[in-house]
């Protein structure tokens, strides 16, 4: 499906509405782009399975809110990791590291940045979802080099690994 202009009056999306990617293991539905928003915010709806994790990364000019819906998520800003079950809304300002790992068997988690943009750093990373299911096995990221790369076009940098699965 893919994403309206701003509409005058606003707009609502189904559970299964959205542009659908694959990328890192998981299923990403973009609810709102620069385009639906006149740029004012980003979000997707990521749907992921145990172990998916993002790299320790700095948002240079997004704030950015994660609200779990399903699952155990961990999710670290600077040295504070906060145990987020369903329910749960964490902030994360720009200049601060942060990542967030899956600890349940699978996670349905939400993710909003504001000002818009990063849809594009998922768009060329990832690849159109074949099916609204988590990508088949083998599915693989473009290398750390070319993620780098194509983050920093988006004012992300990486700076550390990803939150590690708990012990």
């Amino acid at each position: 499906m893919s994403l309206p202009t701003m509409p005058p009056d606003g707009f609502g999306m189904r559970s299964d509405e959205g542009e659908a990617l694959w990328f890192n293991g998981g299923l990403g539905l973009i609810k709102a782009s620069a385009e639906t928003t006149g740029g004012r915010f980003f979000a997707m709806e990521i749907r992921a399975p145990q172990g998916f994790a993002a790299p320790l990364h700095i948002h240079r000019d997004a704030d950015e809110f994660f609200i779990v819906v399903s699952g155990d998520v961990r999710v670290q800003h600077g040295e504070d990791i906060f145990e987020a079950e369903p329910g749960s809304l964490v902030f994360g300002p720009r200049q601060v590291p942060h990542s967030f790992h899956v600890d349940s068997a699978e996670s349905n988690l939400l993710l909003i940045l504001s000002p818009s943009g990063m849809e594009g750093f998922f768009r060329e990373v990832g690849s159109p979802a074949e099916a609204l299911e988590l990508p088949p096995s083998g599915f693989e990221l473009p290398d750390r080099e070319v993620l780098m790369e194509i983050g920093a076009r988006y004012k992300q940098d990486v700076v550390g690994p990803p939150l590690p699965p708990r012990e």
